[in-house]
């Protein structure tokens, strides 16, 4: 009878300790979530929130977790200044001051690939790049460093267009950029591509062109005078109004999705372009035109 008392009292004491320990993990993944992003974020939120969350923990250590947790918050967010600032602000109140922190967190609580550039992104800005950041990041790109690389610039660019606020016309903002990491050469490119004026962009696509421009020279000039799509992209019970199309291009592997104005994409979703929140390439879309006001 001694035997089987102690061998309750055993297993009461192990449901308890199993209890404890699972609601410690739904703690540590509700503080990720508790920090404060975006327009209200602040260092003095993310030291009040840890520490209330320390006091609620009763294992140690819970520093790396809780870390590992607010990370993974900051990076499942759209890249931009505001998040590397949560970076920053994260890292100071944790007091992480390695590459081999940042990758070890990545390792444990960042599973996608769109995710971990971000968070090796953002970790390179404040110095905290490692070679194993790195490689965890290029696991999802078949392990490719120029991939890699051109996933980089993809969420720099990101970040600073979507600090240049309202536009056009867009100004160069010298200090994002190079908060960002973004040369002067490259904000000037990018800036031109922003406040391109549509009337002076050709309307069709490379590979169109080519084939136009060889026709020509074998059988003269092109007579499109006869060709009329208003049918095409007209409203119903109004034949006579066209309309302007807008291709809707959204990634199958992350979701991130780019609008672009029909007969530019061209410039701005060629062959070569690359998904800038998990760096697939342009295969990987699914590309839907919609016509404006439809």
């Amino acid at each position: 009878v001694d035997e089987l008392g102690a061998a309750f009292t055993g297993y009461r004491a192990y449901k308890a300790y199993v209890g404890v320990r699972d609601n410690q993990v739904k703690l540590i993944d509700k503080y990720g979530k508790d920090l404060k992003l975006g327009k209200k974020q602040s260092r003095a939120q993310f030291a009040s929130t840890t520490k209330t969350y320390k006091r609620k923990l009763m294992y140690l250590p819970r520093g790396p977790a809780l870390f590992a947790s607010g990370l993974a918050a900051i990076s499942s967010k759209t890249a931009s200044v505001a998040s590397l600032q949560a970076f920053r602000d994260l890292v100071a109140v944790h007091g992480v001051s390695s590459g081999a922190a940042v990758a070890a967190a990545v390792q444990k609580s960042v599973p996608a690939t769109s995710s971990r550039g971000k968070a090796l992104f953002y970790a390179t800005r404040c110095g905290l790049e490692s070679a194993q950041l790195a490689s965890l990041a290029a696991e999802g790109l078949d392990g490719s460093a120029e991939f890699l690389a051109a996933t980089q610039s993809n969420l720099a660019e990101q970040a600073y267009v979507a600090a240049l606020g309202e536009g056009p016309p867009f100004a160069v903002n010298a200090a994002v950029g190079a908060d960002l990491g973004i040369d002067a050469e490259t904000q000037t490119r990018i800036l031109d591509d922003l406040n391109v004026n549509p009337a002076e962009v050709d309307d069709r696509e490379d590979w169109r062109k080519e084939l136009e421009d060889q026709v020509e020279a074998e059988s003269g000039p092109i007579d499109d005078s006869d060709v009329d799509l208003t049918d095409k992209f007209a409203k119903e019970g109004d034949p006579g109004v066209k309309q302007e199309m807008t291709l809707t291009c959204e990634c199958t592997e992350c979701g991130y999705t780019l609008f672009i104005a029909a007969g530019r994409e061209g410039k701005f979703f060629g062959d070569d372009y690359k998904c800038p929140e998990c760096g697939c390439n342009k295969s990987k879309f699914n590309i839907d035109a919609v016509a404006d006001g439809a």
